[in-house]
């Protein structure tokens, strides 16, 4: 599913800020580093892997492989989205 415009992972973190009203950064890693951390968290060396291979598809155009088009795309900002969702799913956890 598409949103009616592309953000870079920094624009994400930004309007995370926002809605949150705290501070939420993207750090880029490395594969290497990613898959340290994952399997310093407990992951398998096998679904590490696999996050570490899905990161690196994602970073060489994975999600530019569908054209944005009317059935394939969503009327919801990622602002709207965590306003109306987010904010309040994380007002509850926390």
């Amino acid at each position: 599913m598409l949103g009616p415009g592309d953000l870079t992972y920094r624009e994400v973190a930004e309007i995370m800020s926002d809605a949150l009203g705290r501070p939420v950064r993207f750090e880029q890693l490395s594969a290497e580093a990613l898959k340290a951390s994952l399997r310093q968290r407990g992951w398998s060396e096998a679904m590490a892997q696999a996050m570490v291979d899905m990161a690196v598809a994602k970073n060489a155009g994975l999600d530019n492989a569908e054209p944005r088009t009317p059935e394939a795309t969503t009327p919801t900002t990622l602002r709207q989205w965590c306003e109306e969702v987010l904010r309040p799913a994380v007002a509850s956890a926390g």
